[in-house]
């Protein structure tokens, strides 16, 4: 796929379903993310909390560094190394609620 496939499209669709929901999120593993948070809580007692504001400094750092990528509410395809277009949303609940499954 194109890295500019989204950007070239004025309302933007999923290439594999079609669907016009989509949403950006950040590309990173969230299991990493919750195991250095962990990390973080369990050093508190020991660092008297420092450790959550180094936790936290590094995960501020890992938000402005890790690039966006772009999921399909419908057929939940994801999408990385592409150019998110400034005007996709952040994951809605009541998007997603609207395509699950019982």
């Amino acid at each position: 796929m194109k890295k500019d496939y989204f950007t070239n499209q004025k309302l933007p669709s999923c290439p594999e379903c079609g669907c016009k929901d989509l949403y950006k999120k950040k590309d990173f593993n969230q299991a990493l993310g919750c195991f250095v948070i962990l990390i973080g809580a369990v050093f508190v007692p020991i660092t008297y909390g420092i450790s959550l504001v180094i936790v936290f400094l590094f995960d501020l750092f890992l938000y402005k560094k890790v690039k966006d990528s772009i999921e399909c509410y419908k057929c939940k395809a994801e999408f990385k190394d592409v150019d998110v277009p400034p005007l996709l949303k952040d994951f809605d609940h009541h998007t997603a609620e609207m395509y699950e499954v019982d």
